[in-house]
């Protein structure tokens, strides 16, 4: 049954005044009682590792959003979070954090008003529906897939298959085969394909990352445009009756998908579909509703007399790695690198009007936690790098080296062991203010770093180049804060793969770690070798002893600071972990 707008937007507030209402009588000392929580997390409401402080996750579908949308998530979070500041998940969302129970029906109301929803964002549902950035505009994209994520968003929000499953459901899109929005770590995804001159989709089953990370299946080769829904939804069914229940370390359709192997998943899968009847795909999805026009339609800054800043420094630097060309002549698709997946409250205001001046007031969050603007005409970019200058998001390097990838880790996560937010900036500020030549040499360039917190790798360290996450090792009577290194993963693509791990490393000695092990890279790979491919085929043993002198934890003795983690002002231990939400 289709939803209309006007009843959407007055469900939407019937729930917000439900939710308003428990949450008044929570903090009053009834109402839902154990209950609350799972009703909070139904509303994109978690719970932080502080008391009292609640992180409010933001559904962007497909990652897009209007000038209008960041604007009033920059309002929000300047009014009711300390911080000021709005983090990008690995998952297009936006989060903020240290939010007031008290103050989370204000903040979700105001969201509701220019169109933003937290519901379903966190739970055992359906949660962001994420895409390719680059969809529609690289050149080898098979079609733009943007409508048909938003078709999954709006098809599964609320619906009653997905509201108690075992555990939380993630789907990605990407528009080729080159994978940018990285479909083999998701619990389901679609590749665009042509086959006999019509659209449809290879549809993939059972990836994840977390402790026991797994490459997604081939569910179908292909899947007509048609059907996507009916074989999203009978997956879904699966999941919801075969999930494990009982254990949620093991709750993942990554397990259905191994208990019954691939081929004895697709019979179920025939079943399933058999026993669906036809959606009406015509109220959810849309083939001719373009995003390509409506973003295309702008007219540039320059023409329109609004272009008139001098080049600034750094703007080649800047251009090469951050303004892509697009397949369409003239155009740009061009990231605003935000580092460790931050902006601040006076950022988001001014990549706003930085959207409305030059992308047609449109812009959209990557999984790579960095911003995206689209359809640049290249007599802007320029004036845009200028204004980028004035933010303080004009760093160049997206996608290299430099640009580190992290979860919040301990800032804010009940579940965080480390803080990968205090390593990746300690890597940042330290390795490569020291060793700017690294980012010189265009195979070092490429080699991506990710880090979590804890083993559950919402950071993707799974999936990097060179991959960290959070340990607690003894050394004597107390705990040193410390990564495990991961090396060689990939997560998008045919050859996508797991990382292997290398050793544990003390939080603290890990840039000189890096530095150590990127030096060796570069004097014993062989011509245009890419570390990935170096690193597999010197293999792990090797790696080990390149690091050696970094695989014993320090003693206190001898270093005492090493038993402090990065930000923190004393000694490392576990008493702030708690319960984390994630299964809830």
């Amino acid at each position: 049954m289709v939803i209309e707008a006007e009843k959407v937007e007055t469900l939407e507030s019937r729930e917000l005044d439900n939710y308003e209402k428990e949450a008044k009588a929570f903090l009053a000392g009834g109402g839902l009682g154990d209950d609350f929580r799972p009703f909070r997390l139904q509303q994109g409401v978690y719970g932080q590792r502080q008391d009292d402080a609640q992180m409010i996750r933001i559904k962007v579908p497909h990652g897009t959003m209007t000038a209008e949308q960041l604007d009033m998530v920059a309002t929000v979070a300047d009014e009711y979070t300390p911080r000021k500041v709005g983090h990008v998940t690995t998952r297009q969302a936006i989060q903020l954090h240290y939010v007031p129970l008290e103050n989370t029906p204000i903040v979700l109301r105001k969201l509701d008003e220019v169109g933003l929803t937290t519901r379903e964002a966190c739970g055992n549902t359906v949660r962001n529906v994420t895409a390719d950035e680059m969809s529609g505009l690289c050149a080898d994209t098979v079609f733009d897939i943007t409508p048909y994520a938003e078709a999954t968003a709006r098809f599964f929000l609320r619906h009653p298959i997905c509201q108690k499953l075992p555990r939380k459901f993630k789907i990605a899109f990407s528009a080729c085969e080159h994978d940018h929005g990285l479909v083999p770590i998701h619990d389901l995804g679609a590749v665009a394909v042509i086959k006999d001159g019509e659209r449809g989709f290879r549809m993939t089953v059972g990836g994840g990352l977390g402790a026991s990370p797994f490459i997604a299946q081939v569910m179908e080769e292909f899947v007509p445009e048609k059907e996507l829904l009916r074989y999203a939804e009978a997956a879904i069914r699966i999941f919801d009756r075969m999930g494990n229940r009982k254990n949620r370390n093991k709750a993942r359709i990554k397990f259905v998908v191994k208990q019954l192997g691939i081929e004895e998943f697709r019979r179920v899968l025939k079943e399933e579909l058999d026993a669906l009847p036809p959606v009406e795909e015509s109220d959810y999805l849309d083939p001719d509703w373009s995003f390509l026009e409506e973003e295309a339609s702008h007219p540039s800054a320059k023409s329109l007399g609004q272009n008139g800043h001098e080049q600034q420094p750094g703007f080649d630097a800047w251009k090469r790695t951050n303004a892509i060309p697009q397949a369409q002549a003239g155009f740009y698709l061009v990231y605003a690198l935000l580092p460790i997946g931050d902006m601040t409250v006076p950022q988001m205001h001014a990549l706003a009007d930085i959207s409305r001046k030059y992308a047609g007031g449109k812009i959209r969050t990557a999984v790579n936690q960095n911003m995206v603007l689209r359809w640049i005409h290249e007599e802007d970019l320029t004036s845009l790098h200028a204004d980028l200058v004035e933010c303080g998001l004009s760093e160049d390097g997206v996608l290299t080296i430099s640009d580190v990838m992290t979860c919040p880790g301990t800032d804010t996560c009940s579940l965080g062991v480390t803080s990968s937010k205090g390593l990746g900036t300690a890597i940042r500020e330290t390795l490569f203010a020291e060793n700017g030549h690294f980012k010189s040499d265009p195979l070092v360039e490429q080699i991506r770093i990710k880090i979590s917190g804890c083993p559950n790798s919402c950071g993707h360290h799974h999936v990097a180049d060179i991959g960290f996450y959070g340990n607690a090792v003894r050394s004597s009577e107390r705990l040193v804060p410390a990564f495990s290194m991961l090396i060689a993963g990939k997560a998008e693509g045919a050859d996508a793969r797991i990382g292997k791990h290398v050793m544990k490393v003390a939080a603290k000695r890990i840039p000189d770690a890096l530095k150590t092990l990127i030096e060796h890279y570069q004097e014993d790979r062989s011509k245009d070798e890419v570390f990935g491919d170096w690193a597999i085929r010197v293999g792990n043993d090797h790696i080990k002893e390149v690091l050696s002198e970094y695989k014993d934890m320090p003693r206190y003795e001898d270093d005492p600071m090493a038993f402090v983690d990065h930000g923190a002002t004393k000694l490392f231990s576990l008493d702030e972990m708690g319960e984390g939400e994630c299964a809830v």
